[in-house]
């Protein structure tokens, strides 16, 4: 059973589709689930949904579901001396690397349950990786 509820799930993505420096994060993420883990040839839509799951859970786990905390934590690195688009990137990499190991597969697999996205190798069986890596039925049945 999901930790985070429906109605709570869907204020945090909301959240992300009407907040640009959320979206930013999001597309961050999925370059990086492209280039780490060479999922270009997913679904876009599934890169993205996990892309969304890893900073809602970040928002709701770091932030006690609060996204005022991901600003105050960019405006943070601002002040440190980066670019507010190093800033993004350097917050959208230390998430993708915490939510797509195997303590963060399994964080997300305790917040949102069976309808988690996965795209990382971490995963094992449940990764959209893996799934795509195995042969389809008809391939294999085709083989001499």
């Amino acid at each position: 059973m999901p930790r985070i509820d429906k109605n709570e799930q869907a204020r945090l993505i909301e959240s992300i589709h009407a907040h640009d420096f959320l979206h930013r994060i999001v597309r961050a993420i999925e370059h990086l689930h492209r280039v780490v883990f060479h999922a270009e040839k997913l679904d876009p839509m599934f890169v993205r949904a996990s892309a969304e799951e890893i900073l809602s859970a970040d928002i709701y786990t770091r932030h006690h579901g609060q996204i005022d905390g991901v600003y105050f934590a960019l405006r943070k690195a601002e002040d440190g001396g980066r670019t507010w688009a190093q800033a993004i990137a350097e917050y959208a990499a230390y998430i993708h690397n915490y939510y797509t190991m195997p303590l963060g597969v399994v964080m997300r697999r305790d917040l949102f349950g069976d309808a988690c996205h996965f795209v990382t190798p971490a995963a094992g069986r449940e990764s959209a990786l893996n799934r795509l890596a195995e042969p389809s039925p008809k391939a294999t049945a085709a083989r001499p």
